[in-house]
């Protein structure tokens, strides 16, 4: 049962790993199929700065798909639609914890903040999940400029949704974005499986 807890007012959850499964590998797999390049290859080529510049909404989708492919040696064999295709495959199936979302939602404000891209969002999010569309409200990093875990987007989080950071909790399953939340006043939970984070809700006296 969900009690309300009178000094919590909106829950933060994390996206990829929390409420959708992720499966980089499957990217990669394909990207490798397409190319001709080993799997580990691909991998270590991943151009890690350049995306999370593209998650700050910084760098258009195309340019990501050609700094990508410029990681890859230019191979030719890698089209910006065989790149896309590849692409949604990070993105798995909605986990258990969108049926905890759903019992928060009836006593606090829920809302998403994740570290994505616009491609991912358009295209996956918007078009082929339920969760999307029973928050109250997004933080996502290329809308606002920021990734976590740098203090000011859960600050700006805070703002968007109108609640101070010791009235929040937020939910990742990344320990270094926790540690970020808390830095800045919020409550924060690492999820690390579905028993877990409801023994962590029933802690802070979210449910019972």
């Amino acid at each position: 049962m969900v009690v309300d807890n009178k000094n919590i007012k909106v829950i933060f959850f994390d996206i990829g790993g929390v409420l959708l499964e992720i499966h980089p590998d499957k990217m990669f797999y394909c990207i490798s199929s397409i190319t001709g390049i080993p799997f580990e290859k691909v991998k270590s080529s991943f151009p890690e700065k350049s995306h999370d510049i593209y998650e700050k909404g910084q760098m258009t989708n195309k340019e990501w798909f050609q700094v990508f492919k410029i990681a890859l040696s230019n191979n030719s064999y890698l089209t910006e639609n065989k790149f896309w295709d590849a692409w949604a495959m990070i993105l798995g199936k909605e986990t258990k914890v969108i049926d905890v979302l759903l019992n928060l939602k009836k006593y606090y404000k829920v809302w998403l903040l994740s570290n994505t891209n616009p491609k991912h969002i358009s295209d996956e999010l918007d078009n082929k999940y339920v969760f999307p569309h029973l928050v109250d409200g997004t933080i996502y990093s290329y809308k606002v400029g920021l990734r976590k875990p740098d203090k000011e987007i859960y600050l700006k989080a805070c703002e968007l949704a109108e609640v101070e950071p010791k009235e929040s909790v937020f939910i990742d399953d990344l320990s270094e974005n926790i540690y970020g939340a808390k830095k800045v006043g919020l409550k924060g939970i690492h999820y690390t499986g579905i028993v877990e984070l409801n023994r962590s809700l029933k802690q802070l006296g979210i449910i019972r």
